[in-house]
């Protein structure tokens, strides 16, 4: 259990120095990954919406990144107006909305779990997916090489960690949330 922790922590430094080191230019499968990410959330932070939308939303940092966290609907022009715009989940989303449309860098709220999706230089690039909760560092939860397809584990990487923050309990952090989680599953293969 200790080794594993111990290779688990160094393959967590080495995925955050190599995304440190960013790509001065993006290549195609990286930029296809992020568009197929973008698509499948669907909904983007600014982008109108109905008065009473409640969801997923993702935006660009850096333009080399994406963020994917809840969302919901703000007015744009005031009470009386009919235009409604997806702005974070939080009480100033619609400052978010404001930033983002100015092309200011939109940092995910300490108050608001989200996913960050980026990419590593190196010989191979690769693509990692953070799950980022309060003020605790980023978690690794998905890394691989993006030159080996991974739009279909990385789509169920997606699905599982915002099933997490739709589940997790807010006393509860990300660690104490899956080893929980995993203390039933084999709690209950054990006791079969």
């Amino acid at each position: 259990m200790f080794h594993l922790r111990l290779i688990e922590l160094e393959s967590e430094l080495l995925a955050k120095e190599q995304s440190q080191k960013v790509l001065a230019d993006l290549p195609y499968e990286c930029l296809i990954l992020l568009e197929q990410v973008e698509k499948e959330v669907g909904i983007k932070l600014a982008q109108k919406v109905p008065k009473d939308w409640r969801g997923w939303l993702s935006y660009r940092r850096h333009k080399t990144s994406l963020v994917i966290c809840r969302g919901r609907a703000f007015s744009d022009s005031g009470m009386f107006a009919n235009k409604w715009k997806a702005g974070l989940d939080v009480p100033y989303g619609l400052d978010t909305v404001t930033e983002y449309e100015r092309r200011f860098d939109v940092t995910p709220p300490q108050d608001l779990d989200h996913l960050l999706l980026n990419f590593g230089a190196g010989e191979d690039p690769k693509v990692f997916l953070w799950y980022g909760e309060n003020l605790a560092p980023y978690k690794l939860i998905f890394l691989t090489d993006v030159l080996d397809d991974p739009e279909k584990d990385l789509a169920e990487a997606v699905v599982e960690a915002c099933t997490w923050i739709l589940t997790r309990p807010k006393e509860k952090t990300l660690q104490e949330f899956l080893k929980e989680i995993e203390q039933k599953h084999t709690g209950g293969a054990q006791s079969s």
